[in-house]
């Protein structure tokens, strides 16, 4: 998601996050720099990048060469990213070295802003990384106000919290959305399951359907809604919740065949149960057995 408002790419961000310092003009001229005196960046952004786009990003430099220079950060004889992490991976796949840099003494520039900046005007961050990211920032830079960190970044409140409540959430759930197994609202439908046993199911589900956030909600209305008729009917505080959750899968079994299998492939049926017994004995004839036999 793009922010609400555009960042100044040479922002720098204070220590103390209490104020903004105004932007400093960047007035560095490139050299070139062997790649095998670039380190990647202490704490990236990105834990993923798209193969794709990284692949198409590598053949453009091996034909063109690199237009836009790394911004680099002296590190003793050594030097740090700040700016331009996916472009010093693409000239490690083509082997081009050295690169051209814009090299900054330590501390000139907030490496913060700069991520912020490079990040949210190219290849989408993946939310689970995004997530990560905002911890980061209003924990280490925000004592922990993220009205504060939401001013700094240039994007709502609202926004922020969205992405920490993933990190509040499953650990399973969080892990697909980083491997870009699941969509975002996948996520967040799954994160409201009541119980973790559906949760995992309904994950494995969605993962292997390629299910959108509205099925995976219809699917969790459902379990859920059969979850509260169990627990009503059990009757008892104490029930054990593998109980319920067992029961729970009757939710999404195919009314012909019996099976709980390929649950992205299956449509709501509504039946009145007085027309479901008489179905149940044209086609089965009364059994509850599938028509394979099992």
């Amino acid at each position: 998601m793009t922010p609400s408002e555009p960042l100044n790419l040479s922002a720098s961000l204070p220590a103390d996050a209490s104020s903004v310092s105004k932007p400093t003009p960047d007035n560095g001229s490139a050299q070139l720099i062997a790649l095998d005196l670039i380190d990647e960046p202490a704490r990236a952004l990105r834990d993923t990048m798209d193969e794709q786009a990284l692949a198409e990003l590598a053949e453009s430099i091996a034909r063109v060469g690199l237009i836009q220079p790394l911004v680099l950060e002296k590190a003793g004889a050594r030097f740090r990213v700040i700016a331009g992490h996916r472009r010093l991976i693409a000239c490690q796949i083509v082997k081009l070295s050295p690169v051209p840099a814009i090299v900054r003494q330590k501390g000139a520039v907030d490496p913060l802003a700069i991520t912020i900046a490079e990040n949210y005007h190219r290849e989408a961050v993946n939310p689970a990384e995004e997530a990560a990211f905002f911890h980061q920032v209003v924990t280490e830079r925000c004592s922990n106000d993220i009205e504060l960190a939401a001013a700094l970044l240039h994007v709502k409140v609202s926004y922020i919290d969205d992405r920490l409540l993933l990190l509040r959430g499953d650990a399973s759930v969080l892990a697909a959305l980083r491997e870009q197994k699941i969509s975002l609202a996948v996520a967040r439908e799954l994160n409201r399951c009541k119980t973790p046993a559906t949760r995992a199911w309904l994950l494995d589900a969605a993962i292997r359907g390629g299910a959108t956030g509205a099925i995976v909600k219809r699917w969790r209305d459902e379990y859920d809604g059969v979850l509260e008729a169990v627990e009503l009917g059990v009757g008892s505080p104490t029930a054990a919740p593998s109980e319920a959750a067992g029961a729970a899968a009757v939710a999404l079994t195919c009314f012909f065949c019996r099976e709980s299998d390929n649950p992205h492939m299956m449509v709501n049926l509504w039946l009145h149960s007085y027309c479901k017994k008489l179905v149940d004995q044209l086609c089965f004839g009364g059994s509850t057995q599938t028509p394979n036999g099992a």
